[in-house]
């Protein structure tokens, strides 16, 4: 290309860069005219594609365009020379892929508009070491529509005058990702009803707390767990003394909410592994792996203690203050199946209600 063919380049009312009247190196300001003529005829054509020549220096933060097409113009709503701060402005979102071979998928990270004005100089640092780039852009445009840009160019650099080339083009993919933004609500939504469906399926809806189907498997695994590695668990029955003054004192609905918030103190006074189910009504059993019968009967008084120092139903403007009784099952100590041990410990819980409730007794003790 001829001199005087960059300079009639440089003087078209359209040409929106910096190169070709700047002070840049001779073959530099060719390649630019070279390319933006043939992007100009490839623009000319008409294809759905949208070509773009993009180029920045090493240590300026701000991209220029030395070319743009005519439809990316419509699409911004904006001439030559704000093209690049208008496109800049309109990302809410970007959208970087890039292939893991020891994984064998593609992983894609999404930039918030937050974190974009941070990413930009990684980002440039590891397209110029690929030489490649792929991004999406999601972009507000100047009338208010959302659209999707899918961005694919190369990376030309040019040492001897410190810039960097973008020669890429820009496809225009909204469908596509509302497609796959569809999908992906619906996987979530999918994966929210799963784990909704399992926590039902072991937890007690009114408390939180397990439930009797999570019971028995627990303990079928701390009874193999105990033959195999000779450990100890302990349980807790309790039951709520005098509960039915509750329900005839301040109603049903007032009863299950006093439940729940018993269910909350047990939930607070033990740590994992130990859990807390609701096992009907107004009974509970706490599980507690590795406890032997001392520490099984300090963690009862424990909860006991709570709940005495608990003031309940003042959320729905009333203070009830309740008690509970409570017995102590250990394994394999007072039994060597899990029938058997709940049953104990049920039994001590009655004894103790037989004697003066409130209060934490084993089998053994009574």
């Amino acid at each position: 290309m001829k001199p005087g063919e960059i300079t009639h380049l440089s003087d078209d009312e359209n040409y929106c860069g910096q190169i070709l009247t700047g002070s840049y190196s001779a073959s530099l300001k060719r390649h630019i005219a070279e390319s933006i003529q043939a992007f100009r005829r490839f623009d000319q054509i008409g294809t759905p594609v949208t070509p773009y020549i993009a180029a920045w220096r090493e240590h300026q933060k701000a991209i220029w365009y030395e070319f743009v097409s005519r439809h990316f113009l419509r699409i911004m709503g904006c001439g030559p020379s704000q093209v690049a701060r208008t496109f800049r402005h309109s990302v809410l979102e970007q959208r970087i892929y890039r292939h893991q071979p020891t994984r064998q998928r593609i992983v894609e990270n999404i930039i918030s508009p937050e974190d974009l004005a941070g990413s930009r100089t990684d980002y440039r640092r590891e397209v110029k070491r690929k030489g490649i780039t792929e991004t999406v852009y999601k972009c507000r445009i100047k009338n208010g529509d959302v659209i999707w840009l899918k961005d694919q160019a190369i990376i030309e650099t040019y040492m001897e005058d410190q810039v960097y080339l973008s020669l890429g083009c820009l496809t225009i993919v909204t469908k596509e990702m509302e497609a796959d933004e569809a999908r992906k609500r619906m996987e979530a939504a999918l994966r929210k009803s799963e784990e909704r469906f399992r926590y039902q399926a072991t937890h007690d809806d009114l408390t939180g707390l397990y439930n009797t189907r999570y019971l028995y498997k627990e303990l079928d695994r701390l009874i193999e767990a105990s033959h195999s590695e000779k450990r100890k668990f302990s349980l807790i029955f309790l039951d709520i003394d005098d509960f039915k003054t509750v329900v005839d004192a301040h109603g049903h609905l007032n009863a299950s909410q006093a439940i729940r918030e018993i269910g909350a103190s047990i939930q607070a006074a033990i740590k994992k592994p130990a859990c807390g189910v609701a096992y009907g009504g107004d009974e509970f059993i706490v599980v507690l792996p590795d406890f032997d019968k001392s520490q099984a009967l300090d963690m009862a008084e424990h909860i006991r203690s709570l709940m005495r120092r608990t003031v309940y139903l003042t959320s729905r403007g009333l203070e009830v203050k309740l008690k509970a009784s409570f017995g102590v099952a250990t394994f394999p100590d007072d039994a060597d199946d899990q029938t058997a041990l709940i049953g104990l410990a049920d039994r001590a819980m009655f004894r103790v209600k037989a004697s003066g409730k409130n209060a934490v007794r084993d089998i053994k003790t009574m």
